[in-house]
């Protein structure tokens, strides 16, 4: 399995266009997670554009993290945009949970497309609300971030989630390259479904 991975990702990096993947889910899925996983085996860059709003020192945009509300798409596709040129040597891209919904879709494929990227895999990482809620708690303690030690805030993004993230989700599932996975599994259960899967494009 090893080699074939790697052969197919040198493979990847050998289109004229740049690979990259997408991670999907609820939040306190593993998006994260699998996607720095994934970015220690093919070197590709990962973005996460929560990360890249946390750091962000626009008002506006900090007033709006620490709601756990989603940020104006137009204001995020700008974040994101600027991200993918200041790293336009990347051999490929692991998207960590964006686009969030439909609207964040379209902007985002228009990124891509003029960018010169294309998608190989959607990762959709499923888990019931009941256990994000205990890997948020549970993230809190260590995380530092503000947004996963307040109940109420992972309220707000599971309904954001549920109201928005969901459909875009569904939306997507008639992609040739869109794979669902029980997030409940164990992270190197779902590492092997998600490279099994990039081996076979």
């Amino acid at each position: 399995m090893k080699n074939s991975r790697i052969k197919s990702f040198k493979e990847f990096e050998e289109d004229k266009k740049i690979p990259c993947v997408i991670f999907v889910g609820p939040p306190g899925c593993g998006k994260g997670t699998q996607a720095e996983i994934l970015k220690k085996e093919t070197k590709w860059t990962h973005i996460s554009t929560g990360e890249i709003l946390r750091k962000s020192e626009d008002k506006e945009v900090k007033k709006l993290m620490k709601t756990g509300k989603l940020l104006p798409d137009e204001l995020v596709a700008k974040e994101l945009e600027n991200y993918i040129k200041e790293n336009d040597k990347a051999k490929g891209f692991i998207f960590d949970g964006y686009p969030r919904k439909l609207t964040q879709k379209d902007l985002f494929y228009e990124i891509i497309k003029s960018n010169n990227i294309e998608i190989k895999g959607i990762f959709y990482l499923n888990v019931p609300e009941e256990i994000l809620k205990e890997r948020i708690k549970e993230r809190g303690k260590t995380s530092g971030r503000t947004d996963d030690k307040d109940e109420s805030v992972f309220d707000v993004r599971m309904k954001e989630y549920n109201d928005q993230t969901f459909p875009m989700i569904q939306s997507m599932m008639s992609d040739e390259n869109f794979v669902e996975i029980s997030g409940e599994k164990k992270l190197k259960e779902v590492n092997k479904i998600i490279s099994k899967k990039l081996d076979e494009i």
